[in-house]
């Protein structure tokens, strides 16, 4: 029968366990620490909510909503990306406003959709402007 030492793992204690922590010198374990992935954002509850709102008889499966919702990151990508250039051209100004967004949908939507996100996008500052006016009256 062979020895096992502090460091191996035996039969009743899994591989990935061991991998997971590190023995420091005062014998202490210490978890590590799993920096350097960054997390995807999820927008699926979000497309889960529309696709009820608009047809609440109608499901979607897992590999379709992730479809959806990296078309969903790759256009904030794309809008932010033409939002930030137009900030750069601009000049001085380090905030990104209203129509540097607006500006950037404009050119990377095509026409009718166009039409609809600025429509969205303005009704979604409107409402938050007026939220944000109420709790201040408070």
């Amino acid at each position: 029968m062979a020895k096992t030492t502090k460091n191996t793992p035996t039969k009743a204690e899994p591989k990935a366990a061991a991998k997971a922590s590190v023995v420091k010198k005062d014998g202490k374990k210490k978890k590590r620490s799993r920096t350097g992935k960054s997390t995807k954002p999820s927008f699926s509850t979000y497309i889960y909510r529309v696709l009820k709102e608009t047809h609440p008889e109608i499901g979607i499966t897992k590999k379709s909503m992730g479809i959806m919702n990296d078309f969903v990151i790759d256009m904030m990508d794309k809008i932010a990306s033409e939002a930030k250039t137009d900030l750069a051209i601009s000049g001085k100004e380090k905030t990104l406003r209203e129509w540097h967004v607006n500006t950037a949908t404009k050119l990377v939507l095509p026409g009718e959709l166009k039409k609809h996100g600025v429509n969205e996008g303005t009704k979604a500052i409107r409402n938050f402007n007026a939220n944000r006016k109420q709790k201040g009256d408070k």
